[in-house]
């Protein structure tokens, strides 16, 4: 009689636990464009995930015991991490200076159907005919709100678009890829291996490209504020609140909740951006949430697992 109410709160705490990071995750894509134009992505993002890093690495220090990474690993989490925490916030950082953080909250929620069909391609996930009407209603989706006309405030999205979509394929790699390595050593050694791997690239090309510490950070104390919010609630919680969440729920069901970052996007934008909620917003995204839940349904009906992170 007691295990119900047991793993009842286990679920209930891990789906808080995800919607919290992808909710902050929605966040990170407002105050990215709102500062992007006063700085350069390589140093802004090599400044944000380096202070998460280090924060993360502190609390996992102080809590758990440090993994030791078999030689044979160590090629595959550098490309990993490489991919994932250096291309990923270029790319969306990148994105951001050209196409709307409505837009862009938009596309980071087609992660989880991309992430599906890179492992339906890859071997990694059977697809089925569901996944493949979820893929099409997400596509038809997307078309629908990248559709508006944003020239007045965004006059090259669609440049902006194209770069997130290519932060969306890295992201969706990592989804793919690093399950195994996950499972064997645990979710925030391997996150903090690989964020360290991907911000030590951030900082050597930042220091070749765009001299950070002679112009492309010198914030004014807004500006350092925002940078604050996307590196310890937007890059350290965000991901230790995933790491939580998929302790106690299925991936799958924390990917559900991905369907929170473009309504946080959408709506922070329309606050502090003056970002318009139109009519083809609503329907792409509507029709985006439909496709996550879908390509999800049958797992949830027959209970499977999966294995990645």
């Amino acid at each position: 009689m007691s295990a119900a109410p047991v793993n009842l709160k286990t679920n209930l705490w891990g789906i808080f636990w995800a919607c919290l990071s992808t909710s902050l995750g929605g966040t990170t894509v407002v105050f990215t464009r709102m500062i992007i134009e006063d700085t350069e992505p390589l140093s802004l993002t090599a400044i944000r995930y380096g202070g998460a890093a280090i924060i993360l690495l502190g609390f996992m220090v102080a809590k758990i015991r440090l993994p030791i990474f078999a030689r044979k690993d160590l090629a595959a989490l550098t490309l990993i991490g490489a991919v994932m925490f250096a291309a990923f916030p270029f790319f969306m950082a990148t994105a951001l200076a050209d196409t709307t953080a409505a837009r862009g909250g938009l596309l980071f929620a087609t992660m989880p159907l991309i992430t599906m069909s890179m492992a339906a391609l890859f071997g990694v996930e059977r697809l089925t005919l569901l996944k493949v009407v979820a893929v099409l209603t997400a596509i038809v989706g997307t078309m629908i709100a990248l559709g508006e006309n944003v020239e007045d405030i965004a006059p090259h999205a669609l440049r902006g678009d194209m770069y997130m979509f290519l932060g969306m394929l890295c992201a969706s790699s990592f989804n793919v890829f690093s399950g195994k390595y996950l499972i064997r050593y645990g979710n925030l050694p391997v996150m903090i291996f690989t964020m360290l791997v991907g911000v030590s690239l951030l900082f050597i090309l930042a220091m070749f490209i765009e001299s950070p510490f002679s112009g492309s950070l010198e914030f004014d104390l807004t500006g350092w504020f925002i940078v604050f919010l996307l590196t310890v609630p937007g890059g350290a919680l965000m991901m230790f609140s995933w790491g939580q969440a998929l302790q106690r729920i299925t991936p799958t069901q924390a990917a559900i909740t991905v369907g929170l970052n473009p309504v946080t996007a959408i709506f922070l934008a329309a606050w502090l951006l003056f970002e318009p909620i139109t009519a083809r917003v609503v329907i792409g995204f509507f029709l985006i949430f439909a496709a996550i839940l879908l390509a999800n349904y049958r797992q949830h009906r027959t209970g499977a697992i999966p294995t990645r992170d």
